[in-house]
């Protein structure tokens, strides 16, 4: 090899093992996307060997036998772990993981094998000729399995390819070409280049993968949606999943439910899940079973609504004979310890201070003090409307239960002004609404929410002749919006926020219950509240509302 061949093998040695380099370490920077690792596993793979090929090639190192020989097993070694290297990113990239399993031990384990049987052949006292054939042999079956591993990892990714839109064919064919260049560019090599195949081969490696980092998502990963599910999801459900045979078995369950029914997971399986499950004795599991029951679990008893569900085999639709049951069973414990609070709380507010109230309302007739009486009275009169307020919010949550039903938005709305306009002369109220609009929802609940807000404007207003306008209009085909607008003084920004966050606390809370009874009455009829600053001086409160799927809003101008 004359000198201008060795300086321009050397240069493009040197761009190959650049361009490798750089791939890998700027992979290495984005380590917190899922395939990144194992990017830059196959990337610093293929740049061993980039510089592990300059180093052989640079003139005087033939002459040192050690560093010949430290780059020739270096490189070996690199080229051995290139299919290994390619599989882990596949699995990676296609969603199915990199953990170890035995089937994965198994399967790699034919990479390492040539390699322990040749230390096992130079060990021994067999003849250089046997050992020669051993060699020979090993690096032969190396070479073959190394291509099998290539092609399995190909496989999955074209698998991919043809599930996953946002993975295209040049994307996976960047990257095949990309990783197999050197071998394949190496073995057609003849000997009569200018420059070698395998320099080459490292060069359009280089040159492709350096591309592909910049254009494609090569380290995102795209877990195939089955695979997540089942080898992901469940066992990560905050809820036990027991899946039974015919005859009521364990067949598996969940680490949830392992953990709450004294698990390991090895010794329920196989047992009566009434034996497993301690209180489902008489509570019979068909499928499409619900309802509750209480259970001894880990954390004491607790109680759980559960649901059962068939599995049918995956080749047939016979849905009387499933050939297993999964039981999910969610615990409801503090839910109803919850709810019993509620309606405890709720039955004092509504009878026990509504009843005191009154008493004291009664009393305050005998106080001789006016200012003192009229104090009195006020204050007792506005507990007594919050507790009207509980009660007609207790009352939504019922009216929600029913079926929606069409209704007339723009009719609504008039009776609503209409009220008001005969309860207060000196306000004025306006409607602004087209002839007809009909929408799917709850009649009585809209009416509630809507009335309060025209009550809220009308009970805030700072002049002697409030002005309020509702508007009624129809956003799209499918979003209707009911406004209520006023020249008061505004909702305070700390009572926005605290709307908005969707919680008070001992510091930070609202002035009442009107505009909380709003936004539950909305948010039951599947819409959302907004608010906004009137201009010059007021504010907007907006409902939304959203027709049903398949059922536009019905307009009539």
């Amino acid at each position: 090899m004359g000198p201008v061949t060795t300086l321009t093998t050397l240069v493009l040695k040197t761009l190959a093992a650049v361009l490798l380099g750089w791939t890998a370490w700027r992979a290495s920077r984005s380590r917190q996307q899922p395939s990144a690792d194992p990017f830059v596993l196959l990337v610093a793979t293929l740049t061993l060997w980039a510089v592990c090929s300059f180093g052989a090639a640079v003139p005087g190192v033939a002459t040192v036998s050690l560093l010949e020989a430290f780059f020739d097993l270096a490189r070996l070694g690199a080229i051995l772990f290139l299919p290994v290297a390619w599989t882990v990113y596949a699995l990676s990239y296609a969603g199915r993981g990199t953990g170890v399993t035995r089937k994965r031990i198994a399967l790699l384990s034919g990479v390492v094998l040539p390699v322990v049987v040749s230390a096992i052949a130079l060990a021994s006292d067999s003849s250089e000729r046997a050992i020669e054939g051993v060699i020979a042999f090993a690096f032969g079956w190396a070479l073959l399995y190394g291509l099998a591993l290539f092609l399995y990892a190909t496989y999955l990714l074209i698998d991919l390819g043809r599930n996953q839109p946002r993975v295209s064919n040049t994307q996976l064919t960047v990257l095949t070409v990309g990783v197999a260049a050197p071998s394949i560019l190496s073995v057609a090599d003849n000997g009569t280049q200018l420059v070698g195949g395998t320099t080459l081969g490292l060069l359009l490696s280089g040159v492709l993968l350096a591309a592909a980092s910049r254009r494609y998502p090569v380290m995102t990963g795209f877990p195939k949606a089955d695979y997540v599910a089942r080898a992901r999801v469940v066992e990560t459900l905050q809820e036990a999943l027991v899946v039974l045979d015919w005859d009521d078995h364990v067949l598996d369950v969940n680490e949830t439910a392992a953990e709450l029914f004294g698990g390991p997971t090895e010794r329920m399986i196989g047992d009566p899940v009434r034996s497993v499950i301690d209180g489902l004795d008489g509570t019979a599991l068909p499928p499409e079973a619900t309802g509750t029951v209480a259970l001894r679990t880990s954390k004491g008893r607790r109680r759980f609504q559960f649901s059962v569900s068939a599995v049918d085999e995956a080749t047939t639709n016979d849905e009387d004979n499933p050939v297993a049951r999964t039981v999910l069973l969610r615990d409801i414990t503090d839910r109803e310890t919850r709810e019993q609070r509620l309606a405890v709380l709720n039955r004092i507010l509504r009878h026990n201070v509504r009843n005191d109230l009154d008493v004291v309302l009664a009393y305050a007739d005998h106080v001789d003090d006016e200012e003192l009486r009229t104090g009195i009275r006020e204050r007792t009169t506005t507990l007594l409307e919050s507790s009207k307020k509980v009660r007609e919010a207790e009352a939504v949550m019922i009216e929600r239960t029913d079926a929606p039903e069409p209704v007339d938005l723009t009719d609504v709305a008039n009776a609503v002004a209409d009220a008001f306009r005969s309860e207060d002369g000196s306000a004025a109220i306006s409607l602004t609404c087209p002839d007809e609009l009909v929408i799917s929802t709850h009649r009585t609940v809209l009416r509630r929410a809507l009335s309060e807000l025209v009550e809220n404007a009308l009970e805030h207003a700072t002049t002697d002749s409030p002005r309020v306008e509702l508007t009624v209009r129809a956003a799209s085909d499918e979003t209707v919006e009911l406004s209520v607008a006023d020249d008061g003084p505004g909702l305070p920004e700390r009572e926005r926020k605290i709307l908005a966050a969707g919680t008070e606390t001992q510091l930070q809370h609202g002035r009442g219950i009107g505009l909380w009874f709003v936004t539950w009455a909305v948010t039951q009829l599947g819409g959302e509240v907004q608010f906004r600053e009137n201009d010059p001086e007021g504010s907007i409160v907006t409902i939304r509302l959203y027709a049903s799927t398949g059922h536009a809003a019905s307009t009539r101008a």
